[in-house]
């Protein structure tokens, strides 16, 4: 092979992988949007075992939050102060809510779920589902998962942004 041949065949194969390149880096490919997009705190708590059953449960039919069947007026009073001593990341949630699921619950039983959270400003969930196997102290041990977004049902894309709680009074403003 002559070196004028090999040159032309290198200078092609040149052009070939930087036209590669950039048919790779510039097509867009549409994906589907998630239905909806967690993110771990890499904290947990412990649920007593006996305590699943009396988790609150959402029912999509209603719209509501119940618990042991019952009604919840306020899903928010359900929510409770995050005092983990051990803290693994740099990062810890302040308050999170615990829920019981089904064992066969899906993506499209969890985002009406986690669609109601976000609309209330309750990120920091602790996710049980029934079925789970407790531990040697007699706790479920789950991760606190943070919710980042969720799709509705018209395709829009709902952030969850913390409710802001109610502080004690500070002695700044005495």
């Amino acid at each position: 092979m002559t070196r004028k041949t090999r040159r032309v065949l290198l200078g092609g194969a040149a052009l070939l992988l930087a036209a590669g390149n950039v048919w790779w880096f510039t097509q867009r490919s549409i994906q589907p949007e998630p239905d909806f997009v967690l993110g771990t705190t890499l904290e947990q708590v412990g649920v007593p075992a006996e305590a699943v059953s009396s988790l609150p449960r959402f029912d999509a039919a209603s719209g509501g939050w119940s618990e042991q069947g019952r009604p919840l007026a306020a899903i928010s009073d359900r929510v409770r102060p995050y005092r983990g001593d051990d803290v693994v990341t740099g990062w810890k949630p302040k308050s999170y809510l615990s829920i019981g699921i089904e064992a066969s619950a899906g993506p499209d039983q969890l985002r009406p779920i986690f669609l109601d959270l976000a609309r209330r400003g309750i990120c920091e969930v602790a996710v049980v589902q029934d079925g789970m196997a407790a531990g040697p102290r007699g706790e479920i041990e789950v991760f606190i998962q943070h919710i980042v977004s969720v799709r509705d049902g018209e395709g829009g894309i709902v952030k969850c942004a913390p409710a802001q709680r109610a502080a004690a009074p500070s002695s700044a403003s005495r």
